[in-house]
C-alpha cells in the first residue's frame, strides 16, 4: 500500500542503482532552472534581450503543463547519459 514511497516510510530496504542518469523530470527542472538563472543574470548584467530567454522558458513551461507536451524533456531524453537507460 502506498507505493514505493509508502515502502520507504516502512522502513524496507531499497535499492539505488546510481549507475542511472537522473530522473528525467529532475533534468528538465535543472535545464528549465539553469536557463531561467543565466538569462536573468546576462539580463541583469549584459543586455536586456537576454531576458527572451527566461520568458521562453517560461511560456514552454506553461505549454507543457497545459497541452502535456514537453519539448526540452524531448530533447533530454536524446542526450547521450540518457540513451543506456532508454533502451533498457
Amino acid at each position: 500500500e502506498g507505493g514505493l514511497d509508502g515502502w520507504k516510510r516502512a522502513g524496507l530496504p531499497v535499492l539505488r542503482d546510481t549507475s542511472q542518469p537522473l530522473e528525467l523530470q529532475r533534468q528538465v527542472q535543472i535545464a528549465a532552472g539553469s536557463l531561467v538563472a543565466l538569462g536573468t543574470a546576462l539580463g541583469a548584467g549584459v543586455s536586456p534581450w537576454f531576458l527572451l530567454l527566461p520568458g521562453f522558458v517560461g511560456c514552454g513551461l506553461v505549454f507543457a503543463g497545459v497541452s502535456g507536451f514537453c519539448g526540452m524533456a524531448r530533447l533530454l531524453v536524446r542526450m547521450p547519459w540518457n540513451r543506456s537507460a532508454a533502451a533498457a
